[in-house]
This record gives C-alpha cells, sequence and structure tokens, in this order.
C-alpha cells in the first residue's frame, strides 16, 4: 500500500482525526454515509470533491458539537477549493460587504486581511 499521507486534504485530516478518536475506519464510516471505501478515500486525498451535505451526516453520525462542525464544514471549503455562502437572515449591508470581500481577497494586501480578521475576532467577543 503507497504512503498518500502528503496527498491528505484538510478535509481528510480532520476526518481521520475524528475516526481515530471514535475508534472508526474508513470502511465503517463508508458503510455509514452509503458510499464506498475507496470514494471516501478518495475524498480524503483530494481527487473527489467533497459534498457539502457530507458536513451534516458526519455531524449526526458522530454526535459532533457545534464547533466541530463549522472546523469540519471549514476543511470541506478548504478541500473542494470552493466556499458556500448562506445569505439567508444577512441585512443588505452585510450581503454587500461578504460580496465585496469575495471579489477582492486575492489582490487584499496582507496586512489589511490581518487587521480585518483582528477585528472580526475582536466582534465576536
Amino acid at each position: 500500500m503507497t504512503n498518500v499521507g502528503n496527498n491528505v486534504t484538510e478535509f481528510g485530516k480532520m476526518l481521520r482525526q475524528i475516526r481515530k478518536y471514535k475508534g472508526d475506519s474508513l470502511r465503517n464510516l463508508a458503510e455509514k454515509l452509503g458510499v464506498s471505501a475507496a470514494f471516501l478515500s478518495a475524498m480524503e486525498i483530494g481527487k473527489k470533491k467533497i459534498p457539502t451535505e457530507y458536513a451534516d451526516r458526519i455531524c449526526e453520525i458522530y454526535s459532533l458539537s457545534d464547533e466541530q462542525k463549522q472546523n469540519l464544514e471549514d476543511s470541506i471549503s478548504i478541500s473542494n477549493n470552493r466556499l458556500l455562502l448562506d445569505l439567508n437572515g444577512l441585512n443588505r449591508q452585510q450581503k454587500e460587504a461578504s460580496l465585496t470581500f469575495a471579489r477582492k481577497i486575492k489582490s487584499a494586501d496582507p496586512d489589511l486581511i490581518e487587521k480585518l480578521m483582528k477585528a472580526l475576532d475582536e466582534n465576536e467577543d
């Protein structure tokens, strides 16, 4: 068997950590999800995109906390190189700010991003 450890996605790393903590195998989780072990493995190493609804299913299977669910959703977004943004419940200003940030993030100055992250973190307290 070849070692694919260096090719494991953020989702794969997190899922392996959860499975190990819960004492479950890839094969058992695949069965619970209704997919083949090969398909689940392919998602872990980035050969297949991870359906976003898997976060909910995995959270149900393992009774994960809200924080763990958020981390799992983030790992799926990172691994898929895609972010789904739920704009429901946001006001117009929040929607516009979210979309502007998404459009300009690639060209944003790293110092500005750091300042924004600090301001947003402070806002949570």
